[in-house]
């Protein structure tokens, strides 16, 4: 994939506006994961309680990588398609096989 920031093709706004949304998912999972750290150090909860939290954690990975690849669609991959399809192509045949491994 190339070196480019996620939502270098937009203007500042909408970059600053993908990489807020971005870092607030992270701070989120980061809380989430801290909850059942917490959890686990105070022997408290259910086993189903903590599967709970940790399937809850394991949902907002899996938001967070539907986000990134959406800026990438959104403001990298439809800029570079027009400059150079091949390598862009590439760059989504390697996220697709990221994703499905």
């Amino acid at each position: 994939m190339t070196e480019h920031a996620c939502c270098e093709h937009t203007h500042t706004a909408s970059k600053c506006e993908y990489n807020t949304k971005t870092l607030h998912r992270i701070h989120r999972i980061q809380g989430q994961l801290a909850a059942l750290e917490k959890m686990i150090e105070a022997d408290e909860g259910s086993c189903e309680e903590r599967v709970i939290r940790a399937r809850t954690v394991e949902k907002g990975v899996a938001s967070l990588i539907t986000h990134l690849v959406e800026c990438y669609l959104v403001n990298t991959a439809r800029h570079e398609m027009a400059h150079n399809p091949d390598q862009t192509t590439q760059d989504l045949v390697r996220i697709f096989d990221l994703l499905n491994h």
